[in-house]
């Protein structure tokens, strides 16, 4: 399994000598592995990092492409309109994200290309995009194949098949196994709308990455948060704000630290943890700060766990 991100700026895109080395998207993040069909791209959020994501995606000659949205914000989603994929109808496009008050994928894209908003329609362009609202993030499995292409199936239908050991379905009455299987899990993040966590469980290798953006300090870890992130090989998550910024002033607005990231690395076993959505205020100096902060508090604590702070464009296996 391998991760690009293409956007890891958070709240806004930015651009100045100040962020030359981090960067100015906001995120989007892709997700390559072999458990995908060939050619079929897979990216989370929509921010203004998609629209470079669909230039790369272009040159690779792409055929397909998954998104799966954590939430609506429109630092998350901003860049869909802006990117090719609307608008090239031979792309056959899914989006999967959460579903709160009846707002779910194609309502949220509908809204934000609406005249007089932006110049083209949702519905005058989306013959070829598939919605899919998940209105209980906790109790969802999506499962990716590389012949079978990408499913969602209930918690408890998978869990049930597993111990069975059954082989998972597919569309068009096709089976497989699950050790064959991308193993996607969900996980409702501490955000003030809906937002969902992915965990990418890669089955043939064993390797499992965790992306958790938008998700505000707790005191405790809850035991689903837990079991979410528990022995993940890269966690990449929010760390938005210094502890002094945070303890001062953004308290409330749902995004984290480097000392709670870290203490949630240390405390469920994660092997690398990796450090994203950046405050636009955040120099490149900054930013270097908030990873020391999170690295010398897991040194402090006799923990041997790796941090980075992630930049535009980084590259990474898993």
């Amino acid at each position: 399994m391998d991760v690009k991100m293409y956007g890891t700026r958070g709240s806004t895109p930015i651009s100045g000598v100040n962020s030359v080395r981090y960067g100015g998207n906001t995120t989007c993040v892709r997700v390559s592995s072999p458990c995908l069909p060939p050619d079929h791209w897979l990216l989370i959020d929509a921010g203004t990092g998609i629209v470079p994501a669909s230039w790369d995606f272009g040159a690779a000659k792409g055929k397909a492409l998954t998104i799966f949205q954590t939430h609506w914000h429109h630092d998350h989603t901003q860049g869909f309109a802006l990117s090719a994929f609307p608008y090239v109808k031979s792309i056959p496009v899914a989006i999967y994200g959460p579903l709160e008050d009846g707002i779910g994928p194609r309502e949220a894209y509908r809204t934000i290309m609406h005249h007089p908003l932006f110049p083209v329609d949702f519905d005058e362009v989306a013959s070829h995009i598939r919605c899919y609202g998940i209105e209980h993030p906790n109790s969802s499995v999506i499962l990716i194949h590389p012949v079978g292409g990408v499913h969602r199936l209930i918690l408890d239908d998978f869990e049930r098949l597993t111990q069975e050991g059954r082989q998972m379905p597919f569309g068009g009455r096709m089976k497989f196994p699950v050790g064959e299987c991308m193993v996607v899990r969900l996980h409702k993040s501490h955000h003030p709308e809906r937002t969902i966590s992915y965990r990418f469980e890669e089955r043939p290798t064993g390797k499992t990455f965790v992306f958790l953006t938008d998700h505000e300090n707790q005191n405790g870890i809850p035991v689903g948060l837990r079991a979410h992130l528990q022995d993940a090989d890269v966690l990449v998550m929010d760390c938005q704000y210094t502890d002094e910024k945070y303890d001062t002033l953004t308290a409330g607005w749902g995004h984290s630290t480097p000392r709670y990231a870290a203490r949630l690395a240390r405390e469920t076993g994660v092997k690398l943890l990796g450090l994203t959505h950046h405050d636009p205020p955040s120099s490149d100096e900054l930013v270097d700060q908030i990873e020391e902060t999170a690295a010398r508090y897991l040194r402090e604590a006799g923990s041997n766990i790796g941090v980075f702070a992630c930049n535009d464009y980084i590259e990474f296996a898993v």
